[in-house]
């Protein structure tokens, strides 16, 4: 099934390949997750694709290197005494050089790593902080205008599965503009949309336990503030500083602790 764009992409399932390689431009991607939107063997297959990169990522092992293989290496990289006037004058093989040096870059420290990957939470923030940029970027930034929240939730009902917790925060400086759909990573997931001064602020949340304190970061450029409470993983990105966001969580997270 095709999806035309008003960007003027026309998306298929053919195009699912070169988005789960991150291949298409912002533009291009953000008109691929509408149609992931209408098509379930797409979010099917991304999944499928997604769960083989991670199973295949945690497959990985890490094997010391022997001692004979850094003297091996050693011993390629030091010229012996004898040989040393003849390499000045025909110049050192650079490319078993350079082999050489990599090898000795991956084993230092006694272990080999075959492929240093990030964490599944680093990759869910990643993914959130680009699903907000394309939003930004393409101004697609709101499905549903609403400043009460008992027209946002409810908007979310049989379009993911995630109920998002919504509160209104206009008191606190923060009001509740809308909420969209997004796709951050393998699924349809609420973002809900505050404003922050001139800026707006994406909050995104997925069902996790436990709780923990607020851990604020900047990811290209973005203030990212990510913390854990009512049953929740939340994640707020905005192109405002980090006291701003800082100040928006402080605000979320004390009504959302007041909530039933």
């Amino acid at each position: 099934m095709s999806v035309f764009d008003p960007t003027g992409y026309i998306m298929d399932c053919e195009s699912l390949h070169l988005y789960f390689d991150g291949e298409l431009d912002t533009v291009a991607a953000l008109a691929f997750e509408k149609h992931l939107e209408t098509c379930a063997q797409c979010r099917a297959d991304l999944a499928e694709f997604r769960e083989i990169r991670r199973h295949l990522q945690g497959e990985l092992t890490r094997v010391a290197a022997s001692e004979e293989l850094r003297h091996r290496i050693q011993g390629d990289l030091a010229p012996d005494a004898e040989d040393e006037e003849p390499r000045r004058r025909r110049g050192w093989d650079w490319r078993k050089l350079a082999v050489a040096a990599a090898v000795v870059a991956m084993v230092s420290g006694g272990t080999t790593h075959f492929l240093e990957q990030p964490s599944e939470e680093s990759l869910w923030t990643q993914g959130i902080v680009q699903a907000h940029e394309r939003a930004m970027l393409a101004g697609h930034t709101i499905d549903v205008v609403s400043s009460s929240r008992h027209t946002v939730k409810p908007w979310f009902s049989g379009k993911t599965t995630v109920a998002p917790l919504v509160a209104d925060l206009g008191d606190a400086g923060f009001p509740l503009i809308g909420g969209r759909l997004d796709v951050p990573v393998d699924r349809a997931m609420p973002a809900i949309v505050y404003g922050a001064g001139p800026h707006l602020v994406s909050l995104y949340m997925r069902p996790a336990s436990g709780e923990t304190l607020p851990h604020l970061q900047k990811i290209d450029g973005f203030s990212v503030v990510t913390w854990r409470q009512n049953g929740f993983a939340f994640t707020a990105v905005t192109d405002a500083d980090g006291a701003e966001v800082g100040a928006f969580q402080k605000a979320f997270a004390a009504r959302a602790a007041a909530m039933p």
